[in-house]
């Protein structure tokens, strides 16, 4: 699997994590042993992955639309179909995006949006039309290649009998793309991509300690 060498991108991501991937990695081994909450977990990230995908259409319609952001939506799209389907698979049942069929979905909307909320204030009025776009969608993919590398060895661990090998290559060229496209359009992108590379790492952990704390109250119910 190919692995960024660039020093301001996953490396940023991957450092300020490093305290919280042990748990991390324990959590997604436990979902691949627990089917029906493991169903809800890929549920939410299909929600999330949905969430990605109506920003770039609301943000990115009008008349500029190029062939790349048309890409770029389309796979965020089947990213999210990707989660659904197997979610779906493993609780076998439809699953819609509701409380009881994700695992913290109010915080995985919370986390969305608070997060490109916080990008546009950052960037400002006269920002590029572009940029908050970019910026969004560039520092949650970096997030979602950490957690989907995380989690692609604990599917492999348990042979889940899916894979993320795809996602995970097309998440990555999203992230080349953006970052050659954020280089062009702004000469501050190393300071910004530092900047909301901190703000993402605060909203994630809010996002992660939910789903902690709902896994928690799930393996309760069990015993």
């Amino acid at each position: 699997m190919r692995r960024s060498s660039n020093p301001s991108t996953l490396p940023n991501v991957e450092e300020r994590s490093r305290d919280i991937e042990p748990a991390v990695r324990q959590r997604l081994r436990w979902f691949c042993a627990q089917p029906s909450v493991h169903a809800r977990f890929l549920n939410t990230l299909s929600l999330l992955e949905h969430i990605g995908s109506r920003k770039i259409m609301a943000s990115q319609s009008g008349s500029g639309l190029g062939n790349e952001t048309l890409r770029h939506l389309a796979e965020e799209t089947r990213h999210a179909y990707f989660f659904k389907r197997a979610a779906e698979g493993l609780a076998k049942r439809a699953l819609d995006y509701e409380a009881r069929n994700t695992i913290a979905g109010t915080f995985a909307r919370a986390y969305m949006g608070r997060l490109d909320a916080e990008i546009a204030r950052a960037l400002g009025e006269g920002a590029k039309l572009a940029l908050p776009y970019l910026y969004m969608s560039f520092i949650v993919e970096l997030r979602a290649v950490w957690l989907y590398r995380l989690y692609q060895t604990a599917l492999a661990e348990h042979q889940a009998g899916f894979t993320l090998k795809s996602v995970l290559a097309e998440e990555e060229l999203h992230l080349a793309a953006m970052l050659a496209r954020l280089s062009e359009l702004d000469e501050g992108v190393a300071i910004r991509v530092n900047r909301f590379c901190a703000l993402e790492d605060r909203r994630f952990r809010a996002l992660w300690d939910a789903i902690e704390d709902e896994c928690g109250r799930e393996r309760l119910a069990a015993e």
